[in-house]
């Protein structure tokens, strides 16, 4: 979603196939997403897509692979898990002034405000599961060395 829907919030249209651009404007449509339906004049989402792009999705594709092969040890690398945390601590506050603006959306009903938030909470779900991991992961090397 990240690279052929959010992508468009900040590059310009002639980036972006007419597909692309025709599925986001059905998205819009369907689920009345204020975001991205506004995009081109909303500076700080524009922020917050370039931030996504370049660092929240390279690190992404990195944590799914290094979680994807588990140590032979049993336990990741310290530096993986305080990236996961320094990664997981940006992406989940960068959710909050977008969960803040999608609930507050008067123009959306309840039922609305309900089918948007399943497509945004996802991208606080991971980051919240992956700080868990985390932190609930660390120190294990050092109880394995006493």
């Amino acid at each position: 979603a990240t690279i052929l829907i959010d992508s468009q919030a900040v590059l310009p249209s002639s980036f972006v196939p007419e597909p692309l651009q025709a599925f986001l404007a059905w998205y819009v449509d369907l689920m009345k997403d204020p975001l991205m339906g506004q995009a081109k004049e909303l500076l700080w989402f524009q922020c917050l897509v370039w931030l996504e792009l370049l660092c929240q999705l390279p690190f992404f594709v990195w944590a799914c692979q290094m979680l994807w092969q588990v140590p032979a040890s049993g336990s990741y690398p310290d530096k993986f898990r305080n990236a996961c945390i320094a990664y997981s601590g940006h992406a989940s506050t960068s959710m909050i002034p977008i969960l803040a603006t999608l609930c507050t959306n008067e123009q959306a009903s309840l039922a609305e405000r309900g089918m948007i938030l399943s497509v945004y909470l996802p991208y606080l779900i991971f980051p919240v599961a992956l700080m868990s991991f985390a932190v609930s992961s660390s120190g294990d090397e050092n109880k394995k060395q006493a």
